[in-house]
């Protein structure tokens, strides 16, 4: 009898091993969000800081302060060195300058690199420093040269500067720089200065039809509400209204332009 039960036992073990535990899952790793591309400057923005060198403060003080109406063109005696006749001289000289500043303005793309963040702030670094005190220089040439050629006869050379001046002033305003709104601010007052004045009509000289339109699509090609890129707070929205407002001036100042003779001497 016990030798029976000693085997009924053994037969209910089977004489197999018992199988062993499935192995724990392993653990996979958190998937890796991909990066952004960092954004790489392009198109004018390739090309603007070599050209804008040209343009150093020294050769362009006395163009800050042009004077231009319909009487003719000057320089505000009380804070230029020089005189319109030494700057009208000037220009012809820088016009292979000018002519590759006008070529950059008229690239459609401008893509800025987006620069760093140091301790929470957005610094310019030196070199983009200098590219604004370029934009602010050649910018101020630029309208000079405009009033120059205008009252010359050239209102196609004049309307392609003033156009140049528009389309600077929406590539920096739309660069997302730190400062870049001051410099297009300072962008839109040179239009101030050069546009009104041409639609008038000066001494005989007017726009064409064909004027008006080149210095109209580049004024139509910046952000109508806010034309320098400064509407970022309760105080900014106010400067940008503003500046909406002179905007939206100068437009209605060219569709009322008198229409000048196509190929006519200054009209």
């Amino acid at each position: 009898m016990l030798a029976l039960a000693v085997l009924a036992l053994a037969g209910c073990s089977g004489g197999e091993e018992a199988p062993a535990p499935a192995p724990a899952p392993v653990a996979q790793p958190a998937p890796v969000p991909a990066q952004p591309a960092t954004r790489a400057a392009s198109g004018a923005a390739l090309q603007y800081p070599a050209v804008l060198a040209k343009f150093t403060d020294a050769k362009c003080e006395d163009a800050r302060h042009l004077a231009f109406n319909t009487m003719g063109v000057s320089l505000s005696a009380s804070q230029a060195k020089g005189t319109w006749s030494t700057l009208s001289r000037s220009l012809e000289q820088a016009q292979p300058q000018i002519e590759a500043l006008l070529r950059v303005t008229e690239t459609k793309d401008c893509t800025f690199a987006p620069v760093a963040i140091e301790n929470g702030t957005r610094k310019l670094p030196p070199e983009l420093l200098g590219l604004f005190r370029g934009v602010r220089n050649g910018g101020a040439m630029l309208a000079a040269d405009a009033a120059r050629t205008y009252v010359a006869g050239d209102s196609a050379g004049a309307a392609r500067r003033v156009a140049a001046i528009a389309s600077m002033l929406r590539h920096i305003a739309d660069s997302g720089l730190p400062k870049a709104p001051d410099f297009a601010s300072d962008l839109l007052s040179r239009l101030e200065i050069v546009v009104p004045p041409m639609a008038a009509g000066v001494k005989g000289n007017t726009l064409t039809a064909a004027d008006r339109e080149t210095i109209l699509a580049a004024l139509n090609a910046l952000n109508a509400s806010d034309p320098c890129g400064v509407a970022d707070g309760a105080v900014n929205e106010a400067f940008a209204t503003k500046q909406a407002a002179a905007l939206a001036a100068l437009n209605v100042a060219l569709e009322k332009a008198p229409e000048g003779i196509p190929g006519g001497a200054g009209r």
